[in-house]
């Protein structure tokens, strides 16, 4: 159900109020953000990236990348053999669809800022949007840091190609220096691990902002915007965050708001988003309603 302004103005009035006793715990900044409070519209560190890959490429191409990751990427100045055996760079990709794309999220997600890498006359830029694999250039990477870049190019996954941006907070994600005051819609906090049978079997946990403007359950609309057939993409629903930081399993890290988790003693990542109502969160067909004036960036 979505609130009034003037239940928007009660939960900045709680806002308020946490700033004057002291700063909120996190479970209590996931309960009453229902709209975007003094901790959401504050500064967070962080790293944004824009447009998405594809669900049908990411989905035919993941398995791929957990390989191309636990090899090193150059071999001298080229993309290593191992890579290229994937086919994931192929001009005729297999089935038709292009990895190109998957390929260049990952190394952007991977690769330390300003490496550049050319193949096939395609120019790959690393941003280094994970702090821990900025190895990747000259070795392989462990399970743990894979998955941490897993969750970083799975952030990006959805049909909206165009126009889609979408900030990542968590303690292994490069905090760029900006402030990022206008990403005030927290999504969801991404776990992932490599799998043999799903490529990437990956945990999700949806914030309290993005069940309350939802027209669907927010279930099927994270599998909406990240799975491509449904049973096969190694999705697991975890239900509210707020939930799961109540009985222990995720535990906030860093300051109140800045969205940074364990989850089961592994760091995960949190998306932010522009969008109150993304695309994947709307009934198919419905125009959008909510007047963009009851939430002030």
């Amino acid at each position: 159900m979505k609130r009034s302004a003037g239940a928007h103005g009660m939960v900045m009035g709680v806002g308020l109020l946490m700033a004057a006793c002291g700063p909120a715990s996190e479970s209590e900044i996931e309960v009453e953000l229902d709209e975007p409070g003094l901790e959401a519209t504050g500064m967070k560190p962080g790293i944004p990236d824009t447009n998405g890959t594809p669900k049908l490429a990411w989905h035919t191409w993941k398995y791929a990348v957990v390989t191309a990751l636990r090899s090193p990427l150059l071999q001298g100045d080229q993309i290593h053999p191992v890579i290229l055996a994937t086919k994931i760079l192929d001009a005729a990709a297999p089935g038709g669809v292009d990895g190109k794309e998957v390929f260049d999220h990952t190394v952007r997600c991977a690769a330390a800022a300003g490496t550049v890498v050319h193949h096939g006359g395609e120019v790959y830029l690393g941003r280094g949007m994970v702090s821990s694999a900025s190895a990747w250039t000259e070795e392989g990477l462990s399970d743990a840091v894979i998955g941490n870049v897993l969750e970083c190019v799975i952030a990006y996954v959805n049909d909206v190609t165009d126009g889609l941006s979408v900030l990542l907070t968590g303690t292994q994600v490069t905090d760029d220096g900006a402030p990022h005051t206008e990403y005030i819609h927290r999504e969801a906090l991404w776990c992932a691990v490599p799998s043999t049978a799903f490529g990437a079997m990956v945990s999700v946990y949806a914030t309290a902002p993005f069940i309350a403007h939802c027209d669907v359950d927010p279930g099927s609309a994270l599998k909406q915007r990240y799975c491509y057939k449904e049973g096969a993409c190694g999705l697991n629903y975890m239900g509210p965050l707020a939930d799961s930081i109540d009985n222990g399993t995720c535990q906030p890290v860093g300051l109140p708001g800045h969205g940074q988790f364990i989850c089961n003693d592994k760091p995960c990542t949190m998306t932010w988003l522009k969008d109150i109502e993304p695309d994947w969160c709307r009934e198919p067909g419905r125009v959008r309603t909510i007047d963009p004036a009851l939430f002030p960036r």
